[in-house]
């Protein structure tokens, strides 16, 4: 049974992420996934179920894959815990863009309201950068890695925003790919940060 929920699930990204969400039925996920359309029901209420079980794994993996990068990269000092966070992002989004691409295209439509599970989900990880940037600073300026005159909650907010706002943009093709772009990203971030 968990063999054929899986395969609905890694067939229900593929297809969110090549059609939409909207332009995605059950007959067709379950034509691909190679089940009958029943089985899907067996498994989830409903195509709206699916998308926030999609969310929700994506949620874990990149939590995961944050602290294990900043476990094996052990920055030394604030600054570098903010770079470490930013680059793990970045090539998490990479790696894994056509997951992403259910966050930057179709989960817009389903956020609904706060309070709302694919809200609270995409909030998570918004949220959960913002905290690490948040520490990061406030190490960052014990360390002396980065500036006393700047508001840790504000930046890490604007460091976020801009990390998810890159993400988006490479993802939807609104930028090109570029190998320039998370060195420029780095650089920007260590101008506005570092000491003068």
């Amino acid at each position: 049974m968990a063999v054929k929920r899986d395969r609905i699930l890694e067939t229900a990204t593929k297809l969110f992420s090549e059609r939409g969400f909207a332009r995605t039925s059950t007959a067709l996920l379950a034509q691909e996934a190679g089940v009958a359309e029943g089985t899907i029901f067996r498994h989830f209420k409903n195509k709206d179920e699916i998308f926030l079980e999609l969310i929700q794994r994506l949620s874990s993996r990149i939590t995961a894959d944050v602290y294990k990068y900043l476990e094996v990269c052990t920055p030394e000092t604030g600054l570098e815990q903010i770079c470490a966070v930013i680059r793990a992002c970045y090539v998490f989004a990479r790696n894994n863009s056509t997951e992403f691409s259910l966050i930057f295209r179709d989960a817009p439509g389903h956020y609904g309201e706060p309070g709302a599970e694919a809200y609270d989900q995409c909030n998570y990880i918004l949220k959960l950068l913002q905290e690490n940037f948040v520490s990061a600073i406030e190490r960052g300026k014990k360390d002396g890695s980065i500036r006393q005159d700047i508001d840790p909650v504000t930046v890490a907010a604007v460091i976020a925003g801009g990390c998810a706002g890159i993400m988006r943009f490479v993802n939807l093709g609104f930028l090109a790919n570029s190998e320039q772009i998370l060195p420029t990203l780095l650089r920007g971030t260590q101008n506005m940060l570092s000491p003068r």
